[in-house]
């Protein structure tokens, strides 16, 4: 093909025996959302700039490098959304959702966009699926959006996953840790890659997320966050890892544990997976009690999560796709035939046959011997046979492809046939 027509890098096409996967996983899922309460939310693509600045925070990567933002012939600024929470908050003021009573519990699955270089299970063009609980404070709220993260997982057999857990204070203790964390980050400002070095004045707490050694080390001699906890804070914590432990959800508490967007604030949680890769981090979330009145809305209180798919679905198997050798998706009935009269004949049959399972109508007119093999290929049930004779005879032949035996059957018995052994 023309090197000019390629997809975008960062970006993939899938398929076939992939999407089978996709699909699977995307069926239990909603099943687990269902027990749990939420119901489903799709938002689009695009928001206005100023929401993810506003809600993600200057100083993060995602804002300071990774938003695909343009203006419009309007001149409004344009983004593709980086992650979720923040147009699930603007839907829920946008749409009156502060009137409803209780908690909203919301899910979404859908993709995100952040240029970034593309690494291992995530892309310029990646999916998450995620859960927001709008309008509790309780800690309990927070220990079961970990349960339902997890029960997620186990609803597709995800095996070696870990918690970890932290919090990260509230606007009366937050802001007095990061304001110690810069003046020590200051002093030993040497330490710091010059590139890093402009978070230290916005935002501190972002160094938690380098992946230079150097920077680690030097925030791992400075204490802690959770020993700058509030009282309020502290009995927070400390319910939600009891609650955490009457469900049997187990955790590990890890300080250095920040998420990389602003809004966050008290819980914070990871899941990762036990692999070598470096990108281990399959989910992710937290508290975020002033985002709604960030966006306008009155001070509400709300907890979620998201889940990264292909690195979940990577977690699942580590053998990538080969899209060359891939299969198509698997039929119940294949219908081989020759000819255009036959076609006609086949493509009656099939709508019949649709009534109650899956088929495919080869047009291509090869062999029956290639066709056949297609059948295979497909992993059919049956082969149903339509040439010249057949026309002429008005009798099809239908192949059971477990046991080989073939036998004539008339176009309007054909459903009834296939029903008897398949339900037999």
């Amino acid at each position: 093909m023309n090197p000019k027509y390629r997809r975008i890098k960062g970006t993939r096409d899938i398929m076939l025996e992939e999407i089978e996967r996709w699909q699977w996983c995307e069926q239990r899922w909603t099943e687990v959302l269902s027990r749990f309460g939420y119901g489903e939310i799709r938002t689009p693509v695009m928001e206005p700039t100023d929401l993810f600045l506003r809600s993600v925070g200057e100083g993060t990567d995602i804002v300071d490098k990774e938003m695909y933002t343009f203006e419009t012939k309007g001149g409004e600024s344009i983004t593709l959304r980086p992650e979720m929470t923040a147009s699930v908050v603007r839907a829920y003021l946008e749409n009156g959702l502060t009137r409803q009573p209780g908690t909203m519990k919301l899910w979404y699955m859908g993709p995100m966009f952040r240029y970034d270089r593309p690494q291992a299970g995530r892309y310029r063009q990646f999916h998450q699926l995620g859960v927001e609980a709008i309008g509790s404070p309780s800690p309990v709220l927070d220990a079961e959006v970990i349960q339902c993260a997890m029960a997620l997982f186990e609803a597709v057999d995800a095996k070696g996953l870990s918690v970890r857990l932290n919090s990260i204070g509230c606007p009366s203790c937050k802001p007095g840790y990061v304001a110690e964390l810069g003046e020590y980050l200051k002093a030993n400002i040497d330490a710091v890659p010059e590139g890093m070095r402009g978070r230290v004045d916005i935002n501190p707490l972002r160094l938690y997320d380098a992946k230079d050694d150097g920077v680690q080390e030097l925030l791992a001699a400075f204490k802690p966050i959770t020993e700058a906890l509030c009282e309020d804070c502290r009995v927070h914590h400390r319910e939600v890892t009891g609650a955490l432990d009457d469900l049997g959800v187990p955790y590990e508490q890890d300080h250095a544990l920040v998420r990389g967007l602003d809004y966050y604030g008290r819980t914070t949680f990871e899941i990762v997976g036990g692999t070598k890769r470096k990108q281990s981090s399959l989910a992710g979330g937290g508290r975020y009690d002033g985002l709604v009145e960030q966006c306008g809305g009155p001070s509400t209180p709300a907890v979620g999560f998201s889940i990264g798919i292909e690195r979940t679905l990577l977690h699942l198997n580590d053998e990538a796709v080969d899209l060359q050798r891939s299969r198509q998706s698997i039929v119940d009935v294949y219908v081989a035939c020759r000819g255009a009269g036959a076609q006609r004949m086949a493509l009656g049959c099939a709508e019949r046959l649709r009534g109650s399972c899956r088929v495919e109508v080869d047009t291509t007119d090869r062999s029956f011997k290639a066709q056949a093999k297609s059948a295979n290929l497909r992993k059919a049930k049956f082969l149903l046979l339509v040439g010249d004779e057949e026309v002429e005879t008005g009798t099809l032949q239908l192949k059971n492809l477990e046991d080989g035996e073939q036998t004539p059957v008339a176009p309007d018995k054909v459903q009834a046939a296939v029903r008897e052994v398949m339900e037999g």
